[in-house]
């Protein structure tokens, strides 16, 4: 029985709603839409930059500590960055995804985050912690990580 533009239309409006549900389980943040910079390395940076990506998917149950995973993806992307010959990041930006146990058995998370800045040399110390930690959002419980994956 061919389908009518009515049933047709329906369709494709239960799978939007399909869609919506589906990523409602989801967490997301950020530290905002531009790269930020320290204000203690605020003009006391070279003028040569080396852009950096770190992508990294952490496997956690009981809870997610965001900020601690942020913290380990920025200090991933500073070893990566001193290989370079870098001592500091400035332009930093970085997103963070946490997909629940919905549909895991095992009531783990997937966490995804990406992180980017830029590596620079600089007579200051780095500060050793990601720009706009106070937007990161987690689920509270204490964290276990089952995997780390690059």
């Amino acid at each position: 029985m061919p389908l009518g533009v009515y049933q047709v239309a329906n369709l494709f409006v239960k799978m939007r709603q399909h869609r919506a549900k589906a990523k409602s389980h989801h967490i997301e943040s950020s530290s905002g839409d531009e790269p930020q910079t320290h204000p203690t390395l605020q003009g006391a940076v070279s003028i040569g930059r080396i852009p950096l990506e770190q992508h990294e998917t952490f496997v956690c149950r009981d809870g997610v500590d965001a900020t601690k995973l942020l913290r380990a993806v920025r200090g991933a992307l500073l070893q990566k960055a001193e290989t370079y010959g870098a001592n500091v990041l400035v332009d930093e930006q970085w997103t963070c995804t946490i997909c629940g146990p919905r549909h895991r058995s095992d009531g783990s998370f997937r966490v995804y985050v990406h992180y980017s800045a830029s590596g620079a040399r600089s007579d200051r110390r780095d500060p050793g912690r990601p720009i706009s930690l106070e937007n990161a959002r987690g689920v509270p419980g204490l964290m276990t990580i089952l995997n780390r994956l690059d």
